[in-house]
């Protein structure tokens, strides 16, 4: 695996400890330039002594994970094809998608130590920055999901994800993209507490940071970093549950209605898929 992909992949791991934001994994390794659209280096100005240790702990978390947790996908990946081979209903769908979620728990348990670690060694100034950088990249959140009018908001919402699921599907046809819409229309309402507790998460995150007694932080911090969903409030909980129950019955929806052509397409992209996975050499 390069650097400059092994990087990238760290970078992901901090930022969602560091954002609390991700709720889905991102299987490919191969897209994160794609598929990541943020950076570390966006929220932290590190020092060179903080780079190189994060450079060396970097290293021993990428062999672990190609070793360990590659596995642990591509098996929950050919778990799904026998429910991909029949038209799966809602209730079908919730388990496998519920599962999808937790695959990156042991990822988070495993680097949380170091980012806490990390995050406790930070300068008053660092902590300054990390701070102004998480305010601005909260306004130009809201500005982007609540700031347009409302039907502006659902044909974006529509676009990008007609886009990722004509990636896996091909060219959904009309009654498809009804479909979308209907479950873009749900989405709406779970926007407001999506944002409301990536604040939350963050304001917690600053008020250990800015505590004392500074000698015991990294420990303080490790909780917040390995279970951010401890923390979620309780509008956002119920948005996760509605948010997952939508999107099985979108899913439900749309391998119903598939075409031949579609589940050929979708079959090529997941063989594809298991085998840039499988074909990641892992370091000793």
């Amino acid at each position: 695996m390069s650097r400059a992909l092994a990087s990238r992949w760290l970078c992901l791991l901090l930022a969602l400890l560091m954002l609390a934001a991700c709720s889905r994994l991102e299987l490919a390794y191969r897209n994160l330039d794609r598929l990541i659209p943020w950076r570390l280096d966006d929220y932290l100005s590190l020092d060179r002594a903080q780079r190189d240790w994060l450079d060396a702990r970097l290293d021993e978390h990428m062999r672990w994970h190609c070793r360990n947790e590659l596995p642990r996908y591509l098996d929950w990946l050919e778990r799904q094809r026998p429910l991909l081979a029949g038209s799966p209903s809602p209730a079908d769908l919730e388990a496998p998608l519920g599962e999808s979620r937790s695959l990156l728990q042991p990822t988070l348990a495993r680097i949380a130590p170091d980012a806490a670690r990390l995050l406790a060694g930070l300068s008053a100034a660092q902590v300054d920055e990390l701070e102004e950088n998480l305010l601005r990249e909260r306004n130009r959140l809201h500005a982007r999901y609540l700031g347009r009018a409302p039907a502006e908001r659902l044909q974006r919402r529509v676009e990008r994800a007609q886009r990722r699921l004509e990636d896996w599907l091909g060219p959904l046809h009309p009654q498809q993209r009804a479909y979308l819409r209907q479950w873009a229309l749900r989405q709406d309402a779970n926007v407001a507490p999506w944002l409301a507790n990536r604040a939350h998460w963050q304001t917690l995150l600053l008020a250990q940071l800015r505590a004392a007694p500074r000698d015991n932080l990294a420990t303080r911090l490790e909780p917040l970093l390995s279970s951010p969903e401890r923390y979620w409030e309780a509008d956002y909980r119920r948005a996760v549950s509605d948010g997952q129950q939508a999107l099985a019955e979108l899913l439900s929806e749309l391998w119903a209605s598939s075409t031949r052509a579609q589940r050929q397409h979708l079959d090529r992209r997941l063989d594809s898929l298991r085998g840039d996975l499988a074909g990641l050499p892992c370091r000793d």
